[in-house]
């Protein structure tokens, strides 16, 4: 390999990187989220044409008697013996001039669903907006990596 090509390597591979993510992505990764006196850990990824967050780890997994903690106040009776470990808390937002949107979030601790707006802040964290109606409550989620 010549000198030449040698120093040119770093700026392809920079150049094929930097083309890789588009400002969409910028949200992918792991964070921590609160979740009713429990800290969620929540993997961000690209699903069908938007990105989804889904538990993977959990502070605290199981009650106070031993047991597994589930989605137990699930709409859906078939999803109430999911382990909280594996339940997804957003699913399908988009991304639009900055904001993730068009999307649901759930709420296991109440079994609700709302509408979803996300913002990355400029510290890499994650603004999770619930919105009802004219309404709406953020929550602040830490990127861990």
């Amino acid at each position: 390999m010549t000198l030449r090509q040698l120093l040119l390597l770093p700026l392809l591979c920079f150049a094929v990187c930097a083309h890789a993510q588009t400002p969409a992505d910028r949200i992918l990764g792991s964070y921590k989220a609160p979740l009713s006196n429990n800290d969620a850990y929540v993997r961000v990824f690209r699903y069908d044409d938007g990105y989804r967050m889904q538990v993977y780890a959990l502070r605290d997994t199981h009650n106070p008697d031993g047991t597994l903690k589930t989605d137990a106040k699930n709409p859906d009776k078939s999803k109430r013996n999911t382990p909280l470990t594996q339940v997804v808390l957003i699913d399908k937002v988009t991304y639009h001039d900055g904001i993730w949107k068009g999307g649901r979030i759930y709420d296991p601790t109440h079994g609700k669903t709302y509408k979803v707006e996300l913002r990355l802040q400029p510290d890499n964290n994650l603004e999770v907006r619930g919105i009802v109606g004219p309404f709406h409550k953020s929550f602040y989620w830490t990127k861990v990596k």
